[in-house]
């Protein structure tokens, strides 16, 4: 255990001061993609109990969950028009829907920074592979063009092993957002059908 540890570590500082970078982007990358994660998957908002829709639309006060408390806003009141549900609708979707894309906007932000902060580690290496190249072919100089490569290769890897998996949590993410903004567009039209039907 020790020694991978060790090795990890003199991996890290092989990469030069880039990788310090890239541990910040790695920390708040994975920090906002699984809290963006455990908020869409928590609760209750989504259609998986729409079934029980219709019942809870008559007695909103024993549905439960976060979409209970979406319901029994949107309906609050004894004087309810078309207007007043799909104003509340639109607010309800807003408050959920816009956090869940704040928290997605910089997961994808910093997803797609980390492989251009690799890319620029990638630049310093090569720098630094010029200048053993510029100091001869002695000793000093082929070990100044093997720690260029390293620290070249090393930070474009971390770059690379960090973005993938944010991409792939972001990308579940998105899907749950979808999924969260179709259920609440089928509770809006259950109410609108159900609270304001007319006979013929």
């Amino acid at each position: 255990m020790w020694s991978i540890f060790r090795e990890a570590l003199q991996t890290f500082l092989t990469g030069g001061g880039i990788m310090y970078m890239l541990g910040s982007v790695a920390f708040i990358l994975y920090a906002t993609a699984f809290a963006a994660l455990a908020y869409v998957s928590r609760g209750n908002l989504n259609d998986k109990q729409s079934a029980d829709w219709p019942q809870w639309l008559k007695d909103p006060e024993h549905a439960p969950g976060r979409l209970g408390e979406a319901l029994r806003y949107v309906v609050h009141g004894e004087r309810l028009t078309i207007k007043t549900v799909q104003r509340r609708m639109n607010e309800v979707r807003a408050n959920v829907v816009s956090a869940i894309d704040r928290r997605l906007l910089v997961v994808n932000t910093l997803t797609a920074a980390a492989p251009l902060a690799g890319l620029l580690g990638t630049v310093m290496g090569m720098l630094a592979m010029f200048a053993g190249l510029a100091q001869g072919k002695g000793q000093q100089g082929m070990q100044a063009v093997a720690q260029g490569m390293q620290e070249a290769l090393i930070t474009t890897q971390t770059g690379l092993t960090i973005a993938l998996p944010g991409l792939f949590i972001a990308l579940i993410v998105k899907s749950k957002r979808d999924a969260v903004s179709a259920a609440l567009a089928r509770l809006e039209s259950l109410i609108l059908t159900t609270r304001f039907h007319r006979e013929p």
